[in-house]
C-alpha cells in the first residue's frame, strides 16, 4: 500500500519557471494557451479541436499506429485504443521522451502513468473516447538514458550498455546492437538484483522480450534496434493499459511532416527570432529561456550515417549541409529522395505531433513544461493553437526503511531542501542539544572581543606592538576553525548511526545528488514489490494534483 505526501519545498520542482507553473500559474500564464487547472479549459479545447483539427489527418496516423503497435507486439486493449482514432469526436493525451533501457529512469513511468490515468479521467468527465499516446523519440541523440541505468539495494549501481562503437550523436533509430550485448547487461543486472520472490519473473519479462525483439527482427544483421526495444518493453509492461507509442522513425509518418519542413524554411528567420525574443522576456522577468535558436539555421536535421547534420540558409533559395550548398529545389528534392534523414528539433517535433493528431493535453516535465513557454508563438505562426501543457506525475518513493529513519532521525521535509553534510550537523546538533554552529563562532567572538579591548587599553603607549595583535587575530581566526572542524569530525565519529542513517536516506532520496525520478530504474522496485507495484503507482496518480509527492510504502 502506498501513502502519498504532498512535498513544496524548492528543492524537488528543478527551476523557479516549473515551480511558478504548479503554483503561481498567473505570474507565467501569458505564455501558454490554456490554463491547465481548470476543468472546463480541456472542454475549451475539445471545442477548438472540433473546429481546426484537420479530420483528414485521422486515417494517415490510424494505418501508421496500427502497423507500428502491431509489429512491436501490443495488446489487444492497444488496438481497441487506436481504433477509437476512426471517432471523428476522439481526442488524444499524449506525452515522449528519449527511450531508455529497460525503461530508463522511473520519471519516464511516472509519465506514462500520468497519460493513461489522465486519459481514462477526461474520457469519463469529458464523455468522449480518448487515445492515451506515448511518442518515443527515437530521431533524438543522446547516450544519457539508453546506454545505462541506475538500480539501487544499499548502495547505488550502474549498468552499462555498451555502446563504446557509436558516435555519441548518433540517432537512436540508428543504433542496431547484436543481443548478446543486452543479453550482457541483463545479466549483469540479475547479478546485482537481490534474490526476491519477483526476481525471476521480473527478469523472465525482460529476457523474454529479448528473444521476441530478435525472432522478429527484420535487420539483415539480426542486430536490435534500442529504440524498437524500448518500444516492447514498455508497450508489454502497459499492456493492461492499452498504451499506443508513436515513434518518428516511421518512414509514412516522416512524409507527412513535409508540410511542416515547407514552414520552417520560409520562416525559420522569423521562428528564430519569436523564440530568442521570448527567452529575452522570460529573462527579464527572473527565469531562464530554455530554447536558444541561431539565427538562418533551420528547425530540423539532415542525417548522414545516423548522424544529424545542421542545416544553415542565408536565403530561401540556398541551403548548406556538411559544407554542401544545395538551391532550393535541390534541397526539396534531397528530402523528397530521403525522408528517413529527417529528424525534426525540439521546436518542430511538437508542432508536428499537434498537427497529425487531435491533442486535448501534452503531458510534460518540468524542462518541456519550460520549453513550451517559448512556443506559443510559433504556434500561432503556423496556425496552430498549443494544446493544454498538463505537468507529469512527480514523485519520489519512500520506503519503509527510509522512513523509519526520517521518523527516528526527527528530519523534516524542509530541512530535506538543506545538504547532506548540513542535515548531519543539524542532526547530530539535535542529539546532543548544543548548536555547535553557534557555540564555536561565539567562542571566536569573545576572543576577538577581549584581543581588541586589551589593544585599546595601550593605544596610548608607545609601543609597537599592533602587528602582534594582528598576527594573534589571524592564527585565533585559524585555529578556531581547526577546531570547528575536529570538534564536527569527533561528534560524527561518536554518532556513526546518524552519519549512516542521512547517508542511507540521501542515497535513497537523492541518488547522485539528483532526484530519484532521474536516476533509479523501476527494476528495483519490481524486484522488491512485483509488477503489481506499477498498478499501485498508477493508484497514486491523481488527475489535476500537480505538486512532487512522497510515495511512502507502508
Amino acid at each position: 500500500m502506498i501513502v502519498s505526501k504532498e512535498i513544496n519545498t524548492k528543492k524537488f520542482y528543478y527551476n523557479d519557471l516549473f515551480r511558478d507553473y504548479i503554483f503561481n500559474f498567473e505570474n507565467v500564464c501569458e505564455y501558454y494557451q490554456y490554463d491547465y487547472r481548470n476543468i472546463d479549459v480541456y472542454k475549451k479545447r475539445v471545442l477548438d479541436l472540433k473546429a481546426g483539427y484537420d479530420k483528414e489527418n485521422r486515417s494517415k496516423i490510424y494505418n501508421i499506429l496500427k502497423n507500428y503497435n502491431k509489429n512491436i507486439g501490443c495488446s489487444q486493449k492497444t488496438i481497441e485504443n487506436i481504433e477509437k482514432l476512426k471517432n471523428p469526436k476522439s481526442v488524444v493525451v499524449i506525452g515522449g521522451q528519449q527511450p531508455g533501457f529497460l525503461t530508463g529512469p522511473i520519471f519516464i513511468i511516472f509519465k506514462i502513468l500520468t497519460i493513461l490515468k489522465v486519459s481514462s479521467y477526461f474520457e469519463k468527465e469529458l464523455k468522449i473516447p480518448i487515445i492515451p499516446c506515448f511518442w518515443n523519440a527515437s530521431d533524438d541523440n543522446s547516450f544519457d538514458q539508453i546506454d545505462n541505468l541506475n538500480v539501487i539495494n544499499k548502495e547505488i549501481t550502474n549498468i552499462k550498455l555498451d555502446l563504446s562503437d557509436f558516435n555519441p550523436k548518433t540517432r537512436y533509430s540508428d543504433i542496431y546492437l547484436a543481443d548478446y550485448r543486452f543479453k550482457e547487461a541483463i545479466e549483469k543486472l540479475e547479478s546485482i538484483l537481490h534474490s526476491t520472490s519477483f526476481k525471476t519473473e521480473i527478469m523472465y519479462f525482460y529476457k523474454n522480450i529479448l528473444a521476441s525483439a530478435l525472432k522478429n527482427c527484420s535487420n539483415t544483421k539480426r542486430e536490435i534496434n534500442v529504440s524498437s526495444f524500448f518500444s516492447a518493453i514498455i508497450t508489454r509492461m502497459f499492456s493492461g493499459y492499452g498504451l499506443v507509442i508513436i515513434d518518428p522513425a516511421d518512414i509514412e509518418l516522416k512524409k507527412l511532416s513535409y508540410n511542416l519542413l515547407e514552414f520552417d524554411m520560409s520562416k525559420h528567420y522569423q521562428i528564430s527570432h519569436l523564440i530568442n525574443s521570448t527567452g529575452k522576456k522570460l529573462n527579464s522577468c527572473g527565469y531562464h529561456s530554455q530554447l536558444s535558436s541561431t539565427p538562418g539555421m533551420l528547425d530540423f536535421f539532415y542525417c548522414v550515417d545516423g548522424i544529424r547534420k545542421k542545416i544553415y540558409s542565408d536565403s530561401d533559395n540556398l541551403f548548406e549541409i556538411s559544407d554542401k550548398r544545395y538551391d532550393k529545389k535541390e534541397f526539396w528534392d534531397l528530402m523528397i529522395e530521403k525522408p528517413a534523414a529527417i529528424s525534426l528539433n525540439v521546436i518542430l517535433r511538437p508542432l508536428l505531433q499537434d498537427k497529425l493528431l487531435p491533442v486535448l493535453c501534452s503531458i510534460c516535465g518540468p524542462g518541456e513544461s519550460s520549453y513550451f513557454a517559448q512556443l506559443k508563438s510559433v504556434y500561432n505562426l503556423y496556425g496552430l493553437k498549443m494544446p493544454v501543457i498538463y505537468p507529469r506525475f512527480s514523485s519520489t518513493i519512500v520506503e519503509k526503511k527510509i522512513k523509519r529513519l526520517i521518523i527516528k532521525l526527527k528530519i523534516t521535509d524542509i530541512e530535506l531542501e538543506s545538504s547532506k553534510e548540513e542535515i548531519i550537523r543539524q542532526a547530530v546538533n539535535k542529539r546532543l542539544k548544543i548548536d555547535l554552529g553557534k557555540l564555536v563562532p561565539d567562542l571566536e567572538s569573545d576572543i576577538q572581543i577581549k584581543l581588541e579591548k586589551l589593544e585599546k587599553s595601550f593605544l596610548d603607549s608607545e609601543m609597537n606592538i599592533s602587528n602582534s595583535f594582528d598576527r594573534i587575530k589571524r592564527n585565533i581566526k585559524k585555529e578556531i576553525k581547526v577546531l570547528n572542524k575536529k570538534l564536527y569530525s569527533e561528534l560524527k565519529r561518536q554518532n556513526e548511526f546518524i552519519v549512516e542513517g542521512i547517508n542511507k536516506i540521501y542515497t535513497n532520496i537523492f541518488p547522485d545528488n539528483n532526484l530519484q525520478e532521474r536516476e533509479i530504474n523501476i527494476t528495483s522496485y519490481l524486484n522488491r514489490y512485483g509488477f503489481g507495484f506499477i498498478d499501485d503507482l498508477y493508484s497514486a496518480v491523481k488527475p489535476l494534483d500537480f505538486p512532487h509527492k512522497f510515495l511512502e510504502i507502508i
